[in-house]
């Protein structure tokens, strides 16, 4: 049986998220639309080290972490919900329309032309590149996007790593996955080599899911893609909040927090310095040019 382990956030994270409450002094009406009501963010339930629903109902993980500090510590109630690859845009769409979608969704979503033109988009607060992850027990060798073309290669629909197997490797077998899970079942079955996805989801999964104490998947050695800026997603239309937590978001992203829960959540040890976390993952501010657009 593979387990998640949900990890504890690390002691920086600890102490910022303890000072919300403290924090928490903005009022309703001084907050733009939708954040000056009780809003539903949108999360993954099943993205460890990214995202995770627990046992108890709750939201754990980098991206959860980071929305309660940021809308947290500006006095903005809100509730979870849960969404996945195929079903964020609907449920966001949804949000202001029938009341039963949600107003922001925070979910390893990546900027794409067709989203800048039907959302805004505030952040980005991660860069990654796309990456591999094949079984421990039987390692497929990627060092390079060329090495995937004899694989079969699973690929999750309607992602970013979907476009670029269909599109530039054109491997071997092309194994098609409906969710995160459907693609490790295709690794777990022997029907695929690799899965291919966002390395740094693919990394939570690798270090967070574990089968007797082990995990049974790892990380091939090679990266590959366009970097893919993560961001926070609200219907269009809401530039002026766009840009409010867009501001938020780079504030966070600068601080130790960020760094803390990268560690905390996606295994980066002491022997990965700060400096290369940030240059590694961290985007700059110059690449949200235009996402709070109306």
């Amino acid at each position: 049986m593979i387990s998640v382990r949900v990890a504890r956030p690390a002691a920086a994270v600890t102490v910022l998220l303890m000072l919300v409450p403290a924090a928490a002094c903005a009022s309703g009406p001084d907050l733009p639309k939708p954040f000056d009501r009780k809003i539903q963010v949108g999360f993954k339930t099943a993205a460890p080290g990214l995202s995770v629903q627990a046992e108890d109902g709750i939201y754990r993980g980098f991206e959860p972490s980071l929305v309660n500090a940021v809308l947290g510590s500006a006095g903005v109630k809100y509730s979870s919900a849960p969404v996945s690859a195929t079903s964020w845009e609907d449920a966001l769409k949804d949000g202001d329309t029938n009341r039963n979608g949600v107003d922001l969704v925070v979910a390893d979503v990546s900027v794409t032309d067709g989203r800048k033109s039907d959302f805004d988009l505030a952040g980005p607060y991660l860069q990654t590149p796309l990456g591999a992850l094949t079984q421990a027990a039987h390692p497929a060798v990627v060092q390079q996007q060329e090495d995937l073309i004899p694989l079969r290669v699973c690929t999750v629909a309607e992602t970013t790593a979907r476009s670029l197997v269909d599109e530039e490797v054109k491997p071997k077998v092309s194994v098609d996955g409906k969710s995160p899970q459907d693609c490790l079942g295709h690794l777990d079955d022997g029907s695929a080599d690799v899965f291919v996805s966002d390395y740094l989801v693919l990394r939570g999964m690798a270090v967070n899911l574990k089968s007797n104490g082990q995990s049974p998947y790892v990380m091939t050695e090679g990266t590959f893609g366009k970097m893919q800026l993560l961001v926070a997603v609200l219907p269009k239309g809401h530039s002026e909040a766009c840009e409010w937590l867009r501001v938020r978001l780079d504030t966070y992203m600068k601080s130790q927090a960020w760094v803390a829960g990268l560690r905390s959540y996606l295994g980066f040890g002491s022997d990965v310095s700060d400096d290369n976390l940030r240059q590694r993952f961290q985007p700059t501010t110059s690449s949200a040019s235009g996402y709070c657009d109306a």
